[in-house]
């Protein structure tokens, strides 16, 4: 598992601290997590649909924010579970670009065993931060 979970931020929804060794890396773990807490066997997901995607903006933790709802957009909208295939983040003079292929399949009840349903990441004690050669992400998915 490349996530835990965090205990002391919440009691009703999931909060999960994901440790990566570049944006890149921490956003691809970020959305596995995403869909690790929700379906039960997310390594079963085959990759049959894809959707890509560019997001930007000048703040990386609303980056991180918006880059997870999209995942949560494409359950929600088109019934898709999708994970992170890959993510390429670049700053540059204070502007961030995520550039990102998801890779999943439709929902199939009989074969995707839900564990929760996330309805949405928060902005709730949000942070990205880097601890020696680490990025960090921590984030609450409301439940």
């Amino acid at each position: 598992m490349d996530y835990e979970l965090i205990e002391d931020i919440t009691h009703a929804d999931v909060a999960v601290r994901v440790k990566g060794s570049s944006y890149n890396d921490l956003f691809i773990k970020s959305g596995r997590a995403l869909m690790s807490e929700m379906v039960e066997n997310s390594c079963e997901i085959a990759p049959v649909i894809i959707k890509e995607g560019v997001i930007s903006g000048d703040n990386i933790e609303l980056l991180y924010f918006e880059f997870l709802n999209e995942i949560l957009f494409f359950k929600d909208a088109d019934g898709i579970l999708l994970l992170p295939e890959s993510v390429t983040v670049i700053e540059n003079n204070g502007e961030y670009k995520c550039s990102f292929r998801l890779a999943g399949e439709k929902i199939i009840r009989d074969k995707h065993i839900f564990r929760v349903d996330v309805k949405a990441v928060t902005m709730h004690r949000l942070r990205i931060y880097k601890e020696d050669d680490l990025y960090i992400g921590e984030t609450v998915f409301d439940v």
